[in-house]
């Protein structure tokens, strides 16, 4: 049936889009078509989401059916999000020897981490003192990398820090 009233229309392309996002999250095969169109394929997609959310299993949109599908699908595109970034590296600012921090402890997990690609310098006491052994490896890693080695992490350092660190960390 093709509705000519566009709010209707709307209203079926939302649930539709639901429904594929609920699909494509799952891993299913995409059946429902985004077409605005309450056909039987959108109609078959809402009777299997009823069942299988202990609904009454009818293939008709009501309050209920909606609310468990928008919920879902919230649901669904929160586990599927990027989590959200902490900005640690003091903005406009450097770092280097001397100082005692938080971020110190984070800069020295990085570059142990890092040992597993740069063989120069062994994994250090994770302190939060930027000792000489924090420098030694922030200069042999700036060296690596192209940066002037300083052994100063400044934001080209940092910035160089992450890029490595998200391309070699295997827990991704």
């Amino acid at each position: 049936m093709t509705y000519q009233n566009n709010d209707v229309k709307q209203a079926i392309i939302q649930i539709q889009e639901f429904l594929r996002t609920l699909q494509i999250t799952s891993n299913e095969n995409i059946t429902v078509p985004v077409d605005g169109i309450y056909g039987e394929t959108t109609r078959e997609a809402v009777r299997v989401f009823q069942r299988e959310n202990s609904l009454p299993v009818t293939g008709t949109i009501d309050k209920t059916t909606y609310d468990k599908l928008y919920e879902k699908v919230l649901e669904a595109e929160f586990e599927q999000s990027e989590p959200l970034p902490i900005y640690i590296f003091p903005k406009g600012q450097s770092v280097s020897k001397g100082e005692k921090s938080d971020f110190v402890m984070l800069l020295q997990i990085i570059l142990n981490a890092l040992t597993v690609a740069y063989d120069e310098y062994a994994p250090m006491e994770i302190n939060g003192e930027f000792s000489d052994e924090t420098e030694n490896a922030v200069i042999i890693f700036q060296g690596k990398n192209g940066i002037q080695q300083t052994g100063i992490v400044n934001k080209q350092t940092w910035n160089a820090l992450a890029e490595n660190y998200n391309k070699h960390n295997v827990s991704q």
